[in-house]
């Protein structure tokens, strides 16, 4: 299951949603900032997308909010829950003042107010989606001429232990002062809509990393913490596996230069969650596609990379096709 990073309220209201063309009535049983569960005996397809009008009552006239959400779980003659995939602008203040009335503390209200944001508010995800383009685009850029490295003759042994022709060194690129400032600002783009508390990862491919991060918070004035894990727990002085200002109750998302099997990130993720951190999301530069998304996801955790390897391997490809091309 996914871990939950928005606060449940119960609610009881009525609602429509659109299925196989026709409008089916429902009964809301509970709400976040994340989405919501229908009481319902006809049930929609699991990851469906589906419209939803949720009615509130009690106000003159009353209130209809709007939105679209994927179908994530469903319960054979009870109903099914929805993550908020959009939300009308217009119903978006609707939501936003029932959540902030009834969640209780303004402080955590803020931080979903965050997430939900980045998840479903359309404005914000266009803002996003070009931003991350952008950036993405110039870091590709200094990857294929710095940390991109191709040798079939002599391969190189990953961290799994298995050989592969290619190798990222992405150290060149989050120890190099162009491409750090990209990588804190792509990473940004994403941990500032979380809410976060902090923003971590292993040592030593997540400390730049998140050094750059916390740059790019700084810069908003964005009151961020930075932890970084060790390996193992220091054998002096306070004996601590866990560097920074850290405190219970805390939300952190865990970051990682290149995820193969995962293994490094859900290391990081366990000893912050011992520590009574809540990992919101594991965010990589670089997917190597061996796995790691399908272990990360599978221990519940949301999983995103802004590039994967094979993605870098064709950009490669189409260079050295261009080089080629003008060397003629």
């Amino acid at each position: 299951m996914e871990k939950r990073r928005f606060t449940r309220i119960n609610f009881s209201a009525s609602a429509e949603f659109i299925w196989n063309d026709k409008s089916v009535p429902a009964e809301v049983r509970d709400v976040s900032y994340g989405g919501l569960y229908l009481k319902t005996k006809v049930l929609p397809d699991l990851y469906a997308e589906v419209p939803i009008i949720l009615f509130v009552e009690g106000t003159e006239p009353p209130i209809k909010i709007f939105f679209k959400g994927k179908v994530v779980r469903v319960e054979p003659e009870k109903g099914f829950a929805v993550v908020f995939t959009y939300i009308s602008p217009e119903s978006f203040e609707h939501l936003r003042n029932f959540i902030f009335y009834n969640i209780g503390s303004e402080e955590e209200a803020e931080k979903e107010l965050r997430r939900f944001l980045g998840q479903a508010y359309p404005l914000i995800q266009g803002v996003k989606l070009l931003n991350a383009s952008i950036f993405k685009e110039m870091l590709l850029e200094h990857i294929l001429s710095r940390a991109f490295l191709y040798d079939p003759e002599n391969p190189f042994v990953l961290s799994s232990g298995k050989k592969s022709p290619y190798y990222l060194d992405c150290r060149k690129v989050t120890l190099f002062s162009e491409s750090f400032d990209l990588i804190g600002s792509l990473f940004w783009q994403e941990v500032k809509y979380l809410g976060a508390d902090a923003v971590a990862g292993m040592t030593m491919g997540a400390d730049p990393i998140i050094g750059a991060v916390l740059a790019k918070a700084a810069e908003e004035e964005y009151p961020l913490e930075g932890l970084i894990v060790r390996k193992e727990p220091k054998k002096h002085g306070t004996q601590r596996q866990i560097e920074g200002n850290l405190k219970e109750g805390m939300t952190a998302v865990v970051v990682e230069d290149v995820v193969t099997t995962g293994t490094s990130a859900l290391r990081a993720a366990k000893v912050l969650e011992d520590a009574d951190v809540t990992v919101l999301k594991i965010i990589a530069l670089v997917d190597r596609e061996e796995g790691g998304k399908e272990n990360i996801e599978k221990e519940g955790y949301q999983f995103e990379a802004f590039f994967t390897l094979e993605e870098i391997k064709e950009a490669f490809t189409k260079s050295q096709a261009q080089k080629g091309g003008s060397s003629k």
